[in-house]
């Protein structure tokens, strides 16, 4: 796909913003062991979750299985690596609560875990490396992707709000790329739900990466929720490499993380 609005659509029948599947490669880290590759993590709960309940779903999560792909390894990598940037942000938090310089700080704790012969904090462990694969997929060739990031669909979202409790009254377009899975999650809910006018549901959500690193797709696992095999139209594994690849590397350099090389143990 190379373009935002190539073969794009607004739906007549529920107004979202429709682009075609059209197969491709796409991208997936995930570890080997557990779940396969393909099998998403099923969900219950959608919207606001109980306080202090740990939310550790995806942006655009569903009752059933949502599984996340990127269109490339770039921003494959850069979608799992952004929690260990988070951490790396905080050090001039804990750096001025200890009454050091980053760069004194950074230099302190790096001394600390060579004496201790311990992984380096802020960087890509070999045991992270060890423990997962990235993944090559050819996704769908037919049916249609939700553009979630389209005037057309903010529009549409709007003027379902009264059907959708819990939504906020004056929802832009920052609530839909923001952290808060209790408003993205009834949001792809309630777009997991329509009849687009071609009879048809959509696959899932196509967005751009919270990374700007690229575009990624949530696809909804409809045969496997239904506890059916896959369909020739589901996601096809293609291929899988470990993980120190050029494309984690470069994604790491840019997030200032440093890939360890070594022994995982």
């Amino acid at each position: 796909m190379t373009s935002l609005e190539e073969g794009g659509r607004t739906c007549a029948r529920t107004g979202v913003r429709l682009v075609p599947a059209s197969g491709g490669h796409a991208f997936r880290v995930a570890k080997d062991r557990g779940r396969p590759a393909l099998e998403g993590y099923p969900n219950s709960d959608v919207g606001p979750l109980p306080t202090g309940v740990p939310d550790r779903r995806g942006r655009w999560d569903t009752v059933g299985s949502t599984v996340y792909f990127a269109d490339t390894p770039q921003t494959a990598f850069a979608e799992v690596l952004a929690p260990m940037r988070v951490d790396r942000l905080r050090l001039a938090v804990a750096a001025g609560r200890a009454g050091y310089s980053v760069e004194e700080y950074v230099e302190a704790v790096l001394g600390q875990s060579a004496e201790n012969d311990v992984d380096r904090p802020w960087s890509v462990s070999c045991r992270w490396q060890y423990a997962r694969s990235i993944y090559q997929v050819w996704m769908p060739t037919s049916g249609w992707w939700v553009q979630i990031d389209h005037a057309d669909t903010l529009m549409a979202i709007q003027a379902a709000q009264p059907s959708i409790p819990g939504l906020p009254d004056d929802l832009w377009s920052g609530a839909l790329e923001s952290a808060d899975r209790g408003v993205t999650t009834l949001v792809a809910e309630w777009i997991r739900g329509l009849e687009l006018d071609d009879g048809t549901r959509p696959l899932g959500i196509w967005f751009q990466s919270r990374t700007l690193m690229g575009r990624c797709w949530a696809w909804w696992d409809r045969r496997g929720d239904d506890g059916l095999s896959p369909g020739e139209n589901d996601p096809r594994l293609l291929g899988s490499t470990n993980v120190d690849t050029p494309a984690l590397r470069e994604v790491a350099a840019v997030f200032d993380l440093p890939v360890l090389d070594g022994k995982p143990f």
